[in-house]
């Protein structure tokens, strides 16, 4: 099956195929300004959850009053982390703009998840008040000093709209929304890339059917003219027990093969602008450590499948939680650790078997292998020959027995290279 899979999706992922992890492949959200600078390094953020929706930042249909300061609080911060572009997506419609202002958004703002009033089902209508809004936001972006705050460079058409918190408009509206958007958004930028919405899928069926079945709908609408990325939400949740990272895997593939029949983004790159494990108290892990392994395989598993960006949800909430009350927990060093591992390298050849899997990592003479054990709380014995040396995402280093080569990985990922161990920091790891 999975042959048949990299047949389909050939066409779709031919040119990033040997594609290296680049830097920029490492993007966070962060949702409150107390929080930055972060502490970690990374190469994007997105902005959701910031405090600057189109509700937010223009209450009123006086685009000419509308209040910037927090999305440039947020840019300036993104700078001072190192970050030179953003991605802004759309979303949460204000009162005056709705087509019901009152209307159910399951507990969220009401109104807010409607189209604009002067946008018809079809996709018919003049689209103005979000035309004026695009164009406010994007001029606003335009003037900003480059030297000061991140520029927003990638522009979302719609969070999540398979879920009714964010949309209850139709596919054809939102195809219409990017015909829009994109066209005064290049006009300014040329280099400017529009992303999809962003359909949220999950280790739940449905969930992952309903993100693939819109998809297809916005790109067999047309969406696709308006696309230089496919964007959507991957969260590796608990399903029965523990959440399972190489879920990726699995959700990406089937992504790539409903992708693989519209050859309109044929080779356009693949961006999971949230994921991570879901809500902690919904994981069911015992040691707080298990964190750490579940991110390091989850990011490896996206590099293999050739996604060019993930954006990890999230660094300061309760989702995907990397700091926590003042203090960066575990998941946190394993998030700069795998990008030591990572930037510069390519991921291929990832197999398991009998619960152990191993991924090839290179880079020119380079030669590394990342192997893991998927079973939560368990160890196997893994055979290194060919390797001199061992990582733990901790930055533990240890030499391997030229004689006895056997190592005993654990469901945290071990690096073995073809290197010389620093001494004094040899370590094991935990046999069952």
């Amino acid at each position: 099956m999975r042959a048949v899979l990299g047949l389909l999706c050939l066409g779709f992922v031919s040119s990033l195929s040997i594609a290296q992890v680049q830097s920029s492949f490492f993007g966070m959200h962060v949702n409150k300004l107390s929080s930055m600078p972060i502490e970690v390094p990374i190469g994007g953020m997105r902005l959701w959850d910031t405090g600057t929706n189109w509700f937010q930042v223009c209450p009123s249909s006086d685009y000419t009053q509308c209040n910037w300061e927090r999305l440039d609080s947020w840019l300036a911060a993104a700078k001072r982390s190192g970050v030179s572009e953003v991605v802004y997506t759309f979303g949460k419609t204000p009162d005056w703009a709705s087509s019901n202002a009152n209307g159910d958004c399951w507990g969220a703002r009401p109104g807010a998840c409607y189209p604009p009033r002067d946008l018809n089902s079809d996709g018919g209508g003049t689209d103005e008040a979000f035309r004026h809004f695009v164009e406010a936001i994007v001029e606003h972006n335009r003037r900003l000093d480059a030297r000061v705050y991140a520029k927003i460079r990638f522009w979302g058409i719609a969070n999540e709209p398979t879920v009714k918190f964010f949309w209850r408009g139709t596919t054809a509206q939102l195809v219409r929304m990017a015909k829009d958007a994109s066209e005064i958004i290049k006009r300014a930028d040329p280099g400017a890339l529009i992303l999809t919405p962003e359909p949220a899928a999950n280790s739940r069926q449905k969930a992952t059917d309903a993100a693939i079945e819109f998809l297809d709908e916005y790109l067999s609408k047309g969406g696709g003219k308006y696309t230089d990325v496919v964007a959507f939400h991957l969260y590796a949740n608990a399903v029965s027990e523990h959440p399972v990272p190489e879920d990726v895997s699995r959700i990406v593939g089937r992504v790539k093969e409903e992708l693989a029949k519209h050859p309109e983004v044929a080779g356009k790159p693949l961006w999971i602008t949230e994921c991570s494990w879901g809500k902690t108290e919904d994981t069911n892990w015992s040691r707080e450590d298990e964190a750490s392994g579940f991110l390091v395989r989850f990011v490896v598993m996206a590099a293999w499948e050739r996604v060019a960006r993930i954006y990890w949800y999230g660094w300061d909430v309760p989702t995907g939680t990397l700091w926590w009350q003042g203090r960066s927990l575990p998941a946190s060093e394993a998030f700069k650790g795998v990008q030591k591992w990572l930037i510069g390298r390519s991921v291929s050849n990832c197999t398991d078997r009998d619960h152990v899997w191993s991924c090839d990592l290179t880079a020119g003479d380079y030669r590394g292998k990342i192997v893991w054990d998927e079973e939560y709380q368990q160890s196997s014995s893994y055979d290194a020959s060919g390797f001199t040396t061992y990582k733990l995402i901790n930055g533990t280093i240890g030499g391997i027995d030229s004689q006895n080569h056997i190592l005993r990985v654990g469901n945290s990922p071990t690096l073995l290279e073809l290197k010389q161990p620093v001494s004094g920091r040899k370590s094991n790891t935990v046999s069952r």
